[in-house]
């Protein structure tokens, strides 16, 4: 019998027609505004051994209206719904890379598929801000800041509370923490210098980017927030400063403006990472499925970056106490006040200012941070490499 033979995906864009490596088993992927859902259903239903991919923005060119059919392994995606399957999550997918086809929204289903990676020498084209996001995570074109964010984030343990939630700083933050998921996420518990220095990286976040942009020459595409898409990391969210490149091989961007103390005009840029933000970058690529992240300081006086690597012991370890603070502490105390039994929710499920295992937490993150290697220095516009990855 003649080997059957694997047909190539081609994506057709208006920047020309993009091959990529063939890949094993049948699926298909279709516009999901056909007019109705009904083209859609009966496709599910017609074919269920194949994943149905829901491609939400091809009516916006004719020249990607055609439906890609090629050859993929994963699990069945019958009896996922329509509408279920247009707002589901960004699969473990070969990237496709252009504005035409932006956002690029894939079923849950193809979640454990793991994708070949793309040969060196292909070439796509990354127009700002319209890269495709194809990763396993359900992501959100909210803007960072936006009501909508907010709302976002309310019910989620976000990477940018992990080190709290992990029990890193003194005082009552651990405290704070889950007083604001319990009782209200409007409450503002952090302190006027706090504030200060929130608003400070807020305002120096786009400057800072473009800096890094100019720099290292590469592009930066932005996403709001993002939800871990596996159900039980779902309570898990991220709001990443920036993406780089396509998945699986591209990473993540996190800036960093320090406040010091007050006194930013003076700050100058870390020689080395600082521990605390360990968890949140580690987070980020748990949550977005990416293998490093680009951790870029900036001051009005210079920057450096440095490249974090994907540990997943590291996440195993803060995993188990995340999900007690969330499952443990968070969770029965909003229970016990919806009840209302507010002293309960106080008494039985206030979390400690620590963890019984804060502490190996900090040696490790400790460790690990010293050995992140420093990617370039920049001082008085002179830049400085001391690593090629750029």
């Amino acid at each position: 019998m003649a080997k059957r033979q694997t047909p190539e995906l081609t994506a057709v864009s208006a920047a020309g027609r993009h091959s990529f490596p063939p890949i094993p088993s049948p699926i298909v992927i279709v516009p999901y505004n056909m007019g109705s859902n009904g083209p859609t259903r009966r496709l599910a239903a017609a074919v269920p051994n194949r994943s149905v991919l829901i491609s939400g923005a091809l009516e916006h060119h004719s020249s990607c209206r055609k439906i890609f059919e090629f050859s993929i392994s994963g699990r069945p995606s019958c009896g996922i719904k329509p509408k279920g399957m247009a707002k589901s999550c960004f699969s473990r997918f070969q990237g496709i890379s252009h504005g035409t086809v932006s956002p690029l929204s894939i079923c849950r289903s193809l979640s454990s598929f793991n994708p070949p990676r793309p040969s060196a020498s292909s070439s796509l084209p990354h127009p700002p801000f319209s890269l495709v996001l194809a990763s396993n995570c359900i992501p959100s074109d909210a803007p960072q800041r936006s009501d909508e964010w907010f709302k976002l984030r309310k019910d989620k343990l976000t990477t940018s509370t992990f080190s709290t939630a992990l029990g890193f700083w003194k005082g009552d933050r651990r405290l704070e923490l889950w007083k604001e998921k319990v009782f209200s996420s409007d409450v503002q518990s952090a302190e006027d210098s706090m504030l200060k220095a929130m608003e400070w990286g807020v305002l120096n976040e786009a400057a800072a980017i473009e800096r890094y942009t100019s720099i290292t020459g590469r592009e930066v595409s932005s996403l709001g927030f993002a939800v871990h898409s596996e159900q039980k990391y779902e309570w898990l969210g991220a709001s990443p400063d920036g993406l780089l490149g396509c998945f699986p091989v591209g990473g993540i961007l996190e800036v960093k403006c320090p406040f010091n103390k007050g006194k930013p005009e003076t700050a100058q840029p870390w020689s080395s990472m600082p521990y605390y933000y360990m968890p949140q970058v580690q987070g980020q690529m748990e949550i977005m499925d990416r293998e490093w992240v680009d951790l870029y300081c900036w001051t009005v006086n210079g920057s450096t970056m440095f490249r974090v690597y994907r540990e997943r012991w590291y996440w195993n370890l803060i995993h188990e106490i995340l999900r007690e603070f969330w499952w443990e502490n968070v969770i029965p105390a909003r229970e016990a006040l919806q009840m209302g039994r507010g002293e309960e929710a106080t008494n039985l499920y206030k979390p400690w200012p620590t963890h019984r295992q804060t502490g190996l937490v900090k040696f490790k993150s400790c460790r690990m941070a010293s050995e992140t290697k420093l990617l370039c220095r920049e001082v008085a516009g002179r830049v400085e490499f001391f690593d090629d990855k750029l």
